[in-house]
């Protein structure tokens, strides 16, 4: 097995990732979003605020995990402004429970400490809660979310 940085050679199989992760977690597949995915993949990995790991053998995806980093303005709690945002946390079935996921996570979060970011976040799925727990992360009761309508449904 490897682990390696995700490329835009990666954009196809990555926006296929996230579909199947999309649905293990409950999400309806009630819309194509196959170009927003592959619009997505194509802007964000020759980003240097993203990175996308990979841990695969033989070619084969096992799994892998992402971070985003963006800028937000400076705070008490955090000074630079700058946050990570993990998401893409995905392992293919018949490889779960064998650490991969802890193992990626692992090495996005020492990618954030040579950046000196003190701040990441991330939305939990039920099976992921304990994983993030164990590294560390704290559930917060203070997050909202609005959801604003398309004009066509209007």
């Amino acid at each position: 097995m490897i682990i390696r940085k995700a490329e835009l050679k990666d954009a196809a199989l990555l926006s296929e990732t996230r579909k199947l992760q999309l649905i293990d977690e409950g999400i309806a597949p009630d819309c194509d979003i196959d170009s927003e995915l592959d619009a997505f993949f194509k802007k964000w990995l020759v980003s240097k605020d993203f990175l996308q790991l990979i841990a695969e053998e033989d070619g084969k995806l096992l799994s892998t995990a992402a971070v985003i980093y963006y800028d937000l303005p400076p705070s008490y709690t955090n000074k630079i402004g700058v946050r990570g945002y993990v998401t893409n946390v995905y392992t293919a079935p018949q490889h779960r429970r064998k650490g991969l996921s802890k193992m990626l996570l692992t090495e996005l979060l020492k990618d954030a400490e040579k950046r000196g970011i003190k701040k990441l976040w991330l939305g939990a799925s039920k099976d992921g809660r304990q994983l993030y727990e164990k590294l560390g992360f704290i559930r917060q009761e203070s997050y909202m979310e609005l959801t604003l309508k398309d004009q066509s449904e209007v």
